[in-house]
């Protein structure tokens, strides 16, 4: 399979130099989005992931008010774990919650490895039905959590601010614990893999939660896993890149030596400098996304476009192998259209 040079998202994924400056958002599909919000009016959020017409209405919204360069197909990081098992729903002013929960081995051997392609077909027909509608040079984006941050979920059954019971399991329960992660690795490549079956051009995964970890916990227990993910999708598809976000902070970006993304997602509290340096040093030859501080667009519109060219600035001393401007992490709900079109016009006007 031969990948597109015409994909300014692509072409910086894999170092080269992209005809503009690619820029996409996580999270650029949702509630900021007054028509987002029309079809949440009477439709349930898992419902809407499941719905692939609907899903990939939502997935182009942005695309029709932003020139943006990629489309991240709209699901949820929890929707594979409804297909091992585990009921997900979103109770009013409530996050995710995952029912039963993984405590043990006995939850453990409860747990199915899915038929992904049958059980979880509904987000690939999203994805290519988005393509339909797609500009050829715009990147149709696939993605998943990364095993530790949708095992965690799993375990805890909702978020958390202690994460008491991911590590009552990793510390107390290890095998069992290292078994969740590894089953979760070969779903999560099966079900990447199905996306690219679909149509999507470059995958992202998320490990949201990993910045929590001390560094020998993700070198010991995450990485491993993570290794073998990428290495298993990528003998299935050598030709798409991928994204990793390894969560906040820089310790866990000196252990992704060897690990085998195309891309590492930086988020604002870790600088490009900063980040360039430790990924060098652990021997990534990859390039970078992000990272601008999602709250930076509640600034005026000279403080937005100021951010947005010392971020490029910052790129382009630091000679990345390529660079994507992306938030750091997710747009949030408050997050001011006109921001996001100040930014986005910003790097138009800077060119590639």
């Amino acid at each position: 399979m031969t990948i597109s040079t015409n994909k300014p998202l692509i072409d910086a994924a894999f170092g080269k130099t992209p005809t503009r400056y690619p820029v996409w958002f996580l999270r650029q599909a949702g509630r900021y989005l007054p028509e987002y919000r029309e079809i949440r009016a009477d439709l349930g959020f898992v419902d809407l992931c499941k719905n692939p017409k609907l899903a990939a209405e939502v997935t182009l919204q942005p695309l029709r008010r932003f020139d943006l360069d990629g489309a991240i197909i709209f699901s949820d990081i929890l929707i594979p774990p409804t297909a091992m098992g585990q009921s997900l729903s979103f109770a009013k002013n409530h996050g995710p919650i995952l029912e039963p929960t993984v405590r043990g081995r006995e939850d453990l051997v409860r747990l199915r490895h899915p038929d992904v392609s049958r059980e979880l077909s509904f987000v690939g027909e999203a994805i290519a039905q988005t393509k339909k509608d797609l500009s050829e040079k715009k990147a149709m984006i696939g993605f998943a959590g990364a095993p530790y941050t949708v095992a965690s979920y799993m375990i805890e059954g909702t978020g958390t601010k202690s994460y008491t019971e991911i590590k009552r399991l990793m510390f107390g329960n290890t095998d069992c614990f290292d078994s969740l992660l590894q089953l979760l690795g070969g779903v999560t490549a099966e079900y990447l893999t199905m996306q690219v079956q679909y149509g999507a051009e470059i995958v992202m995964l998320f490990d949201s939660w990993a910045g929590d970890l001390a560094p020998q916990d993700y070198r010991n227990r995450v990485v491993p896993v993570m290794k073998a993910l990428i290495q298993q999708f990528k003998k299935n598809n050598p030709d798409i890149p991928v994204i990793y976000y390894p969560g906040q902070g820089s310790d866990n970006l000196a252990e992704l030596g060897g690990v085998g993304m195309d891309v590492v997602h930086v988020d604002w509290r870790t600088s490009i400098t900063r980040a360039s340096q430790i990924l060098k040093e652990a021997g990534c030859d990859v390039t970078l996304q992000g990272n601008i501080d999602p709250q930076v667009f509640l600034g005026d519109e000279a403080f937005v476009r100021g951010r947005v060219r010392n971020i490029v600035e910052e790129a382009k001393h630091c000679e990345l192998k390529g660079h994507i401007f992306n938030v750091g992490h997710g747009l949030m709900p408050h997050t001011p259209i006109e921001a996001l079109s100040w930014a986005v016009d910003e790097l138009r006007q800077l060119g590639n």
